[in-house]
């Protein structure tokens, strides 16, 4: 077998969709280097990504030891993919873990992450929209392998691009890499924070994160701690900035080693968002040990278990009275549910994430994934059959 990774997404701004493929190649390379037999039954592992476009817009590239990044000439974007990307890895298994890749390869495993462009299309750029309305329910019809990051989104996503749910499985999200950072001090200090003052809400100012309700909530509220909000716009995406000032403080995207610092000086984590396919920032919270407020909305029951508090994220009210039990919350009840949340967070991790995908790819190669554990728990389900 030879595989291929489409790794375009090296070259875009760090979001939800970008980290996902990071950190699952990142831990597909770590297994890759480190059993020989695994290496020898993929075969040789190239990542290419696109010759005309930096590679160091989101920070340091991957250290990566048996994946090797390749520049390929031909373009950018979607006319890279269609065009030099296909002719390049058309003799081999094609790894796209970003919502699209070349509508033509015969071999291609594609990750598809949640259903916001036709659940909330004004969250988009018309030109992504059509693009992106047309390509995906093709690409999925085509692909060899479909793979989503949770139950929720497959079951969303079989009804959005017509295929059955049976096709998907299931390659979560993990939170581990936020323990592998040494926090920043520096940028809680540069904000004028105080550790324990302060709420944190993190994500892209897509419409779909509902930062307008969450402002409006909080100053519903005149004696709870100041709000930050870290986070930045998305590619193909419309913003919804915050309406900053007083006690609302909009950090803006900041490094990953800022963004620890600001989890683990935060009184609480709030995350009210509209829609989902998985929701990485309340586990990465969970991880660290900070107590969440979170929208009961499929999938984050299913991500984050028992461990938040819950509110409507429709209703502006019912996230303030979240906030306010969020920011008066007793010190015994404060530990249950750390101590919850750090639980499920431990369940959700890039290496287990990665054993199931290779459990994938060994299947489509022919070999035998019996070798491969699989923890329990939410991040431990099986791959869904085919």
């Amino acid at each position: 077998m030879t595989l291929f990774i489409n790794a375009r997404f090296l070259t875009q701004p760090l979001s939800g969709v970008q980290r996902y493929a990071r950190e699952l190649v990142s831990a597909l390379d770590a297994r890759l280097a480190d059993d020989a037999g695994l290496a020898r039954a993929l075969g040789p592992v190239t990542a290419f990504h696109p010759a005309d476009l930096a590679l160091d817009r989101t920070g340091p590239l991957p250290d990566w030891r048996a994946i090797r990044p390749s520049p390929l000439r031909g373009g950018r974007g979607h006319l890279w993919e269609q065009g030099a990307l296909l002719s390049a890895t058309r003799g081999g298994v094609l790894l796209s873990l970003g919502n699209s890749g070349p509508l033509l390869h015969p071999r291609q495993v594609i990750a598809f992450h949640d259903t916001h462009l036709w659940d909330m299309p004004e969250a988009f750029a018309c030109r992504y929209r059509l693009w992106h309305g047309m390509l995906r329910p093709r690409l999925a019809r085509r692909a060899a392998e479909i793979v989503t990051v949770s139950e929720h989104a497959a079951r969303a996503l079989s009804a959005r691009l017509a295929v059955a749910v049976e096709r998907f499985g299931i390659v979560p999200n993990g939170a581990d890499h936020i323990l592998r950072l040494s926090p920043d001090p520096d940028v809680p200090a540069a904000l004028g924070l105080t550790r324990g003052g302060y709420l944190l809400a993190v994500g892209n100012l897509s419409p779909n994160k509902n930062i307008a309700r969450l402002v409006a909530a909080h100053a519903m509220l005149p004696t709870a701690p100041p709000l930050v909000i870290a986070g930045g716009p998305a590619p193909g995406v419309t913003s919804a900035s915050p309406a900053a000032g007083g006690r609302v403080i909009a950090a803006g995207r900041v490094s990953d080693a800022g963004l620890r610092a600001l989890y683990e000086g935060a009184a609480g984590f709030v995350f009210v968002s509209l829609h989902e396919g998985f929701g990485i920032p309340p586990l990465e919270a969970m991880a660290l040990g900070v107590p969440v407020l979170a929208s009961r909305r499929a999938p984050l029951p299913e991500i984050l278990g028992e461990a938040p508090l819950w509110c409507d994220p429709e209703d502006t009210a019912d996230i303030a009275r979240g906030i306010a039990l969020l920011a008066a919350i007793a010190p015994a009840e404060r530990a249950a549910r750390i101590g919850l949340g750090l639980a499920q967070a431990a369940g959700h991790t890039w290496q287990a994430s990665a054993a199931r995908l290779i459990g994938r790819l060994l299947e489509m190669s022919g070999g035998a994934a019996d070798d491969l554990s699989f923890p329990s728990g939410a991040a431990g389900q099986a791959l869904s059959p085919r």
